[in-house]
């Protein structure tokens, strides 16, 4: 369930560069089959990370789960594909808030212990 969860937010992050690619003029140029091309690309990145989510909820016990950890790694991978690939800038704040909000996603898929009734 792990891996097919990391493997969908990733594949989640890969079509979304490849959707802002798509959407560069100096990648693209003034013709539409660079465009094309890269269009299709990304709804093949998106439909295989959706079926690595599907996946996921299949081999798991709740959805909480999969869907924090491939929310977790797409929210991480992203900052680091645009950090690597269209040179953005990220401070420590950035980072120190996607901490955050992976600690949180991560609180709210752990499991809770069952009470038993005495």
């Amino acid at each position: 369930m792990l891996y097919e969860a990391v493997m969908a937010g990733t594949w989640a992050s890969i079509g979304s560069t490849i959707g802002k690619l798509s959407g560069t003029p100096a990648v693209v140029g003034e013709g539409y089959v660079i465009w094309a091309f890269l269009l299709i690309v990304m709804v093949a990145a998106n439909t295989w990370g959706c079926r690595y989510y599907l996946h996921s909820l299949d081999a798991a016990t709740n959805t909480a789960a999969p869907t924090v950890i491939s929310a977790a790694s797409s929210y991480v991978l992203s900052g680091v594909i645009g950090i690597a690939v269209f040179g953005e800038l990220s401070s420590v704040r950035w980072w120190g808030g996607a901490l955050l909000i992976v600690l949180g996603l991560a609180l709210v898929a752990r499991s809770r212990k069952k009470e038993s009734d005495e």
